[in-house]
């Protein structure tokens, strides 16, 4: 992945845990898999070299303006512009924490996955909502009792399974995930 991820130890550490998502994921040529909250896109790249149909969205200007990849594009992941059962996969990596509407971002997920499909979330496992946001909300606002403001919610793979109960999707597994502090990654698959 050295020439996908520029050279820095951050960068480093987005390989390694790439290469964890691909554990997971498994993507396989041809299939249409969705990066939602792609940021720049550096995933969305290092995914172009397993499938042609890998396209990340994120709602950032600034990340879109310095995106790494043709395939980002503007959108809001709670409101998608694509077909109904449109991918075959789909993850997103540490924004549903983020997120007011976690349902609406849960159903519109299950929206454009086939019957049938994966989509896997990574969100950070915190004692208290904003733990692992203490460093953003001095960065940002000088003001680590902002955290609460930049994790909107505190997840547990039992909290997500109890959003996602009336949705087609169902909870295949969760664990904890060492990259960049500790973070869920919890695997979810659309009835089907």
């Amino acid at each position: 992945m050295a020439q996908v991820f520029p050279l820095s130890l951050g960068c480093v550490v987005l390989a390694l845990f790439f290469n964890v998502l691909v554990k997971y994921l498994q993507p396989k040529p041809g299939e249409a898999i969705l990066d939602l909250g792609c940021s720049r896109g550096f995933y969305v790249r290092a995914m172009e070299t397993y499938t042609d149909g890998a396209v990340g969205v994120d709602v950032s200007e600034a990340s879109l303006r310095e995106a790494v990849s043709p395939r980002v594009q503007y959108g809001d992941i709670t409101n998608l512009e694509f077909e109904d059962a449109s991918f075959d996969k789909a993850y997103s990596l540490h924004t549903v924490e983020h997120l007011p509407d976690l349902r609406k971002f849960f159903i519109e997920m299950a929206r454009v996955l086939r019957p049938g499909g994966m989509v896997i979330i990574v969100y950070p496992w915190e004692p208290f909502r904003g733990f692992q946001a203490l460093v953003a909300a001095v960065r940002q606002y000088k003001n680590p009792l902002m955290a609460r403001q930049i994790h909107l919610h505190r997840l547990t793979p039992k909290a997500v399974a109890k959003i996602t109960e009336s949705t087609p999707l169902s909870h295949v597994k969760s664990k904890l995930v060492l990259a960049l502090g500790i973070q869920y990654l919890t695997v979810l698959s659309k009835e089907g």
